[in-house]
């Protein structure tokens, strides 16, 4: 398994960007290898309901660090890791503190707990408190930092385990996510839920050309390309890039000018048993009267943006 970080923050107030204490425990091979806990001193005031929840208030941070004063140590921890967290909440909360004191973004891939346990855990509800009594995880002490932290990157680790999955991203795959999140100064890329488990790949039933048939040079040249299903390597919008990079034109529906038809992976969930979208079936209807839409899948897709 993949070595990861959990982290868990609170904050003063409502605002994310005030971060008032900081707990992260590192993981090797789904074990608690280390952790790390610090008060942070926000310098803003405390809202009544936050101190309510995790008991931290004004006289408790007086002489604690400010979080630029951690900076350095926070990136030791977490620059170039594998985050985990129970919910976004400790990631929007971490970058928005770094905006507020104009530093620039750590760079880390992360992924959530809380909507993987959403999709794997049959639970009314699924806070960290909920999942840790699930699989049986001590968990001495809510709402604190540290031990937040350390629950969550067990809850990785029991995850991993009951779903017998070498790794964390066959984790995420079978949970219906298809990349993790992504933080940088660059980018902030969202772990968001993809349809992934549902789809299948129909393209060999359905092709009606292999790529060794095709001229090698300027395959999609003065081309009309319609896409339907779901490419595994890119979003639409960047195929669409890739497709007018190399002469071709993109189509968002078939018409009589479509040359290309090109099939990615489809979920018979939505579509119906055979897999196949409404776009494979005109397409097909189609050229049984003329064989005029030459249907390909996403590897032969890929070979031809390649020309």
């Amino acid at each position: 398994m993949e070595d990861y970080v959990a982290l868990d923050v609170k904050t003063a107030n409502s605002s994310r960007a005030s971060i008032c204490a900081i707990g992260m425990a590192q993981f090797k091979n789904g074990q608690l290898t280390n952790s790390l806990y610090s008060l942070v001193n926000p310098h803003e005031p405390f809202a009544q309901r936050n101190v309510t929840v995790h008991g931290i208030d004004a006289s408790a941070v007086a002489n604690a660090p400010t979080f630029t004063e951690l900076l350095p140590l926070l990136r030791r921890w977490l620059d170039h890791q594998l985050i985990v967290s129970h919910t976004n909440f400790d990631i929007s909360a971490l970058r928005q503190t770094l905006e507020k004191h104009s530093q620039p973004q750590l760079t880390f891939k992360y992924l959530d707990s809380y909507v993987i346990c959403q999709q794997l855990v049959t639970h009314s509800v699924h806070r960290l408190a909920d999942m840790a009594a699930h699989f049986s995880i001590p968990y001495p002490r809510q709402h604190h930092a540290l031990t937040d932290a350390q629950t969550c990157g067990q809850l990785i680790a029991k995850l991993v385990a009951h779903h017998e999955v070498p790794t964390l991203n066959g984790l995420i795959n079978i949970a219906g996510f298809h990349q993790l999140g992504v933080s940088s100064h660059l980018e902030q890329k969202k772990f968001e839920q993809t349809s992934v488990l549902d789809l299948v790949d129909i393209s060999t039933e359905v092709k009606t050309a292999d790529f060794k048939r095709f001229i090698p040079t300027a395959l999609f040249y003065q081309q009309n390309i319609v896409l339907t299903g779901h490419l595994k390597l890119m979003t639409r919008a960047t195929a669409f890039q890739k497709i007018r990079a190399v002469g071709g034109v993109p189509q968002n529906q078939l018409t009589a000018t479509t040359n290309f038809l090109v099939v990615g992976h489809t979920n018979p969930l939505l579509v119906g048993q055979d897999g196949k979208t409404d776009k494979i079936r005109q397409a097909e209807e189609i050229n049984r009267i003329f064989p005029v839409i030459t249907i390909i899948d996403e590897a032969d897709f890929l070979k031809a943006i390649a020309q």
